[in-house]
């Protein structure tokens, strides 16, 4: 590289490219996995049946949430974890489970453009004080920056992506009725999936909260997305539950 040229500003550093391909590759081999024991007929017990379908949700959430709501109504799409069993594979069948692999190529392209987004910001100094150069942005009072401000878009952005996590949560704490026992009465043994859930949401926001540069040092804003994201967990779950 000669001494006057740039650094590819599109090009993803070296751990991001390996996160993608390992994601990616789970991924795959998540819905392989699960074409196979459909196509196939494998005799496998309940708990591996649904454990295949919920790898493929969690890893390709937030947008798997509403997705496997329109499988669970549609016709064609499998409506529980027992259709792993058929032995047979129809064409729909197979376009939706590789609609998962779709989803998780939608969430390496949002994660890509977070990246980038981030290298693009300019550094503050690890101490939270002025550097002495201009490409430091100004930090305020208690290490605060001017990057707060992104927060008023950053946070809303997480609550809207743990929407659908929040409505897939409400139908597994107590089933379909609620918990109030009406209609169909509740249902209980699936409590652990709206738990994942609210766990997932709280990640989301505690990521939205530390991504954005806004509080130095590091360590301190840490702090405070990890007591954010705990808070909007349980405050997700009371809600849902209710």
């Amino acid at each position: 590289m000669s001494s006057g040229s740039r650094p590819n500003e599109r090009a993803l550093p070296r751990w991001a490219r390996a996160a993608v391909v390992v994601y990616l590759s789970v991924t795959v081999a998540a819905v392989v996995a699960a074409l196979l024991t459909n196509g196939l007929g494998l005799d496998l017990d309940a708990r591996t049946k649904e454990g295949l379908l919920l790898a493929m949700v969690y890893l390709t959430l937030p947008l798997s949430a509403a997705y496997l709501i329109i499988g669970m109504f549609s016709s064609e799409g499998p409506t529980s974890p027992d259709e792993f069993s058929l032995a047979g594979l129809s064409p729909t069948t197979v376009l939706y489970y590789l609609g998962y692999v779709l989803l998780a190529v939608v969430n390496t392209g949002v994660f890509r453009l977070i990246v980038l987004g981030i290298r693009r910001v300019a550094q503050v100094p690890a101490a939270g004080l002025p550097g002495a150069s201009a490409q430091y942005p100004r930090v305020a009072l208690r290490g605060v920056t001017p990057d707060v401000s992104k927060l008023w878009w950053a946070v809303p952005l997480a609550v809207l992506l743990s929407l659908p996590q929040w409505m897939v949560a409400g139908f597994f704490w107590c089933g379909i009725s609620g918990c109030s026992g009406g209609g169909f009465g509740v249902a209980t043994g699936t409590e652990w999936v709206a738990v994942i859930l609210s766990v997932v949401n709280g990640v989301i926001l505690a990521v939205a909260v530390f991504a954005v540069r806004w509080l130095y040092p590091t360590r301190k804003r840490a702090l405070v997305a990890l007591a954010a994201g705990t808070l909007f967990a349980l405050v997700g779950a009371v809600v849902t539950h209710g």
